[in-house]
């Protein structure tokens, strides 16, 4: 038995706490039955790395890559996927005309990883000039960015990030790259889902149209690690089919699993103590941990356990610095280090050397991450050992309960949402800048992009050219504004006095980690939150030494905007109704709670003065029959209690059905929504704009809440525990909660036990309507037939100057106004002695026209009168105007550019006029303003928008609200 294994059995707090353990057995390596006629260089080159023969999976996948075919290797770790598209890409490099290639990692640590390998594979072909192979991301020094744009080499490193903001934007500076593009590699495609996949999509996307404008139309390889419909979910990535290839031939190692339960001990001590018998057996180990607090808290703690293992033992994570990271890579691959914690930031296929075990300290959420992380060990052909130590939530403990599904269930899929319209839209306004998108493209879009289109026009963020047929952006580079994966601009976390940068935290969770007074922590040191700069995107903390970590509470909020699907789960005597549509979440964060590191009880309570937060997103809600709330008050059950927790347990399963984290999925009770004028329970995308869960628990409800009834049902508990209904992201402290009623809640709405839903008793409110298939948009109301219309203008008697600045509008005096009566189809002028009739004129028409009307014309008049002059019906072009494209248009340019007149003069002339006493002058010239505002408004109005002429010299269209 391996030393480890039986340390572990053996060991006094682990061994009694061992809930399964099974061995596996390797496998032998299986090879393609014939050897495939590869080009003599790159057999060499295989050759020359010590694979004298390609494993049968690799001889597929090549196969169908040399052929033009889209190909997906999704095999486990350590089954040689790289060598499949670094064959294609050296051939396509030696051909004659040589292609390029583009290689896509998710991270940077993973390209540099590759780089030595695959130069090492160029080398070894012979050549006098190998095919070359470099590195283009945010760690490139700009020398050498300017270089490798000026000479581009035959396969390009890089990550979706740099692709998007800095390769992508500037395309035509790499027109000879892309025009001789063969091959897309997409390694680790299983990460791109949710958010981060949308975004991927459309940055694929995007590369595609460029590649094909500049005359190439490239393949792809993939790969991934193993998932449910792999092959799915890249064609949903990458908007083209794949042709998948699954089944390895490569050799794999025998491995033990142990599973440990430690029910009445933490789970983190029960970590510590097996990484610290790994290591002080000599076995390098890996332990992956789910949160970056329980990284940094492992390695205090193993450190205060075995002082003698203190420099031998290192935190890793997201969030650190690339320096830092690299540093501890390097010191892991030497052996240096006997043991790294880490987030899922080691999960991909970094190569750290090899490796005995790996401490699982919680169920990763998936059988695709936790066999990715498994197979981090017994790369070189040794036995390893795996220690998963459950946590006390309900997945943790369900899988304690199946061992089966971690070892024979199916692998759940991976999911995106394409057109989550905050994603889809960003890049959408991308392309056109990259490329003006045409109708023919538009058109061809799936039907939410075409809607997101309009509404992108109509908010001004894209412009149609003159003649209707193209879109570009307002923007030259909209990419600066994206972050791909999050969803909002992350902040940067600085250490106070210092200014030096810790790491960063994105906008969706700063207020729950970064707030003022919270414990962040970093490479095992405790740091207080001294303030969090919003309007900087930046917060400071200040190095402390603290026993305790901090926890937000608050509640949340649901509206629904547009209700999409429904479907009905029937019961007898009737059905439960389940919606799917969009969702608006608000989140009030009211105070935080310090918790002691050892037990977790909380020590103090504070207020927390914290904005609303506020998202759309995609959500289902099942309609609970209000007569339920009777029948359980009749049985002492507590109904919202019961749904509360039975929203608790179904977030905490909801991995079983897609790879997702407990805080990629939200969720929220009532006893009385009132939409649905009645209770529900919501589940939610946690992120902007949906990820795609929500979507896949509607399609599998019933999985998801047999299961969840099956874990509650099972756990041995008396009122409800971290195993089964409590939520360690409880906003509202896990109270109330009813096991009992959520078992019977369960029950009923599966179908097996019958209950009256019509009880006519229960008095069942009128619930508003909620809108169906569609965006409400906030217009000004448009002048109707019968309508009073004026058209207004006004000169003054002085300037800004002369007044004391712009403050003092108020000051300037009336010179003359004229107004356009457009009922009586006339004009009228108004002097400063008329001024108690024009604005009783303005006050009772339906509407009053002008241009810059709110914030100059009714200002100058706001001298004369202690009136609210808000309350005039206003329309001001200038003001619909800029808040559509942004940025002010005069009038003037508008003339020129739509009625191909020029204004009679200007301001500054009129005030000349006025002095010279010429107000037949400043009467013409008012009227002719007016003329103009006149028809630019009825121009606007009949065809919907206006032509303005940008910087660049092009004629775009602007969107009328008016019309």
């Amino acid at each position: 038995m391996n030393p480890v294994v039986r340390r572990i059995l053996e060991h006094p707090l682990l061994g009694p706490k061992v809930a399964h353990h099974r061995r596996l057995d390797g496998s032998e390596p299986r090879y393609a039955a014939t050897e495939r006629p590869l080009p003599r260089e790159i057999e060499e080159a295989h050759r020359a790395l010590g694979a004298e023969r390609l494993y049968a999976h690799q001889a597929a996948a090549l196969d169908a890559a040399r052929a033009g075919e889209n190909v997906l290797v999704a095999t486990p770790t350590a089954s040689g996927k790289s060598l499949v598209f670094a064959l294609p890409a050296i051939e396509a490099a030696l051909g004659d005309p040589p292609g390029t290639s583009l290689f896509l990692y998710p991270t940077k640590a993973l390209a540099q990883d590759q780089l030595a390998t695959l130069r090492a594979l160029a080398a070894a072909t012979g050549r006098l000039r190998p095919p070359t192979f470099e590195i283009y991301d945010g760690d490139t020094p700009d020398g050498m960015r300017r270089k490798i744009k000026q000479d581009p080499p035959d396969v390009l490193i890089t990550n979706p990030d740099m692709l998007h903001a800095g390769i992508l934007p500037y395309h035509a500076d790499w027109a000879p790259f892309l025009a001789r593009l063969r091959y897309v590699v997409l390694d680790e495609l299983h990460v791109y889902r949710g958010v981060f996949g949308a975004h991927v999509h459309h940055i694929v996307r995007r590369l595609r149209r460029l590649a094909a404008l500049h005359g190439a139309s490239p393949s792809f390889v993939a790969a991934s690690a193993t998932i449910g419909r792999a092959d799915e979910f890249a064609a949903s990535l990458a908007g083209v089919p794949f042709r998948l290839v699954d089944r390895s031939g490569a050799p794999s190692a025998a491995r033990d699993v142990i599973v440990v339960n430690p029910v009445t001990v933490s789970p983190y001590t029960a970590a510590v103590r097996a990484v610290v018998a790994a290591a002080r057996e000599g076995a390098r180990t890996i332990a992956f941990t789910k949160a970056r607090r329980v990284t940094e808290l492992l390695h205090t703690w193993i450190a205060q356990e075995a002082p003698e293992l203190r420099r031998h033992v290192a935190p890793y994570r997201a969030g650190y610095l690339p320096e830092e990271r690299r540093a501890i890579e390097k010191k892991l691959y030497s052996g240096e280090l006997l043991a790294v914690l880490s987030t899922s930031a080691l999960e991909l296929g970094i190569d750290v050397g090899g490796l005995d075990v790996c401490v699982l300290v919680g169920y990763p959420g998936s059988r695709t991450s936790t066999w990715q992380r498994i197979g981090r060990v017994g790369r070189e052909g040794r036995d390893a050992l795996v220690i998963l130590i459950a946590l006390p939530d309900a997945l943790d403990q369900y899988l304690v309960a199946h061992p089966d599904e971690l070892f024979d269930g199916a692998f759940e899929r991976a999911v995106l949402d394409p057109w989550n319209p905050v994603v889809a839209g960003a890049h959408l306004v991308c392309a056109a800048a990259e490329e003006a998108l045409t109708s023919t493209e538009v058109d061809a879009l799936d039907p939410r992009g075409r809607d997101l289109v309009r509404d992108l026009t109509a908010a001004g963020r894209l412009a149609k050219d003159a003649e209707g047929r193209r879109y570009v952006s307002y923007r030259r580079r909209p990419q600066r504004e994206i972050s791909p994966r999050s969803a909002g601009a992350p902040y940067a976390i600085l250490e106070a006095g210092r200014g030096r940068m810790l790491g960063t935290i994105d906008a969706m969770r700063v207020w729950h980690e970064c707030h003022p007074g919270a414990i962040y922590l970093h490479a095992g040191q405790s740091y207080v939150i001294d303030a969090l700069e919003a309007e900087h995107k930046r917060v400071i903390a200040r190095s402390v030494r603290a026993d305790y970590y901090t926890v937000v509470l608050g509640e949340k909020e649901t509206e629904i905007l547009d209700r999409l699907e429904e479907r009905a789960l029937p019961v007898p005597g009737g059905a439960i109704s389940v919606g799917f549509g969009r969702l608006k979440v608000t989140v009030r964060i009211r105070e935080y709670q310090k918790k002691r590191l050892f037990g977790g009880e909380a020590i103090a309570t504070y207020p927390l003065d914290a904005p609303p937060l506020m998202y759309e997103t995609t959500g289902l809600w099942i309609e609970i029959p209000p007569a339920l709330a009777t029948a359980f008050a009749a049985d002492g059950l507590h109904f919202m209690g019961g749904l509360h927790a039975a929203e608790h347990a179904a977030i905490g399963l909801f991995p079983l059905l897609a790879i997702a984290d407990r805080g990629d999925v939200g969720g929220i009770s009532y006893t009385m929504h009132p939409q649905i004028g009645g209770p529900a329970i919501f589940l939610y995308d946690g992120v902007p704009g949906g990820a795609g869960l929500a979507e896949r628990a509607f399609r599998d409800l019933e999985t998801l809440l047999a299961k969840t009834r099956e874990a509650i049902a099972a756990c041995p508990c008396d009122a409800g525990c971290p195993a089964c209904i409590q939520s360690p992201k409880c906003g509202n402290g896990n109270k109330p909660l009813d096991k009992a009623g959520a078992t019977r809640l369960l029950a009923i709405v599966l179908g097996d036990e019958a209950v009256d839903l019509d009880d006519t008793s229960v008095p069942v409110p009128v619930a508003p309507p909620i809108k169906k298939h569609g965006i409400t948009r906030a217009v000004p109301t448009p002048a109707v037939s019968g309508d009073r219309v004026l058209v207004f203008d006004l000169e003054t008697q002085r300037s800004a100057d002369e007044v004391g600045g712009w403050n003092h509008v108020a000051k300037m005096g009336l010179a003359l106004a004229v107004v356009f009566d457009a009922a009586a189809r006339c004009y009228r002028t108004y002097y400063e002695t008329d001024v108690e009739r024009l604005l009783l004129d303005l006050a009772f028409a339906d509407r009053v026209i002008g241009f810059n009307i709110d914030r100059f014309d009714l200002a100058v008049l706001s001298g004369y009168t202690d009136r609210d002059l808000g309350r005039i019906r206003t329309l001001d072009l200038l003001g619909v105007i800029h808040d559509c494209v942004g940025f002010r248009v005069s009038l003037g340019h508008l003339s020129e550019v739509n009625l191909g007149e020029s204004k009679a003069g200007d301001g500054l002339q009129s005030l000349q006029w006025w002095k010279q006493g010429r107000i037949d002058l400043i009467e013409q010239y008012c009227r002719k303003d007016v003329d103009v505002t006149r028809r630019l408004w009825e121009m606007g109005r009949a065809q919907g928008y206006l032509l303005h002429r940008d910087k660049l010299g092009r004629t775009l269209r602007i969107p009328t609200a008016w019309s």
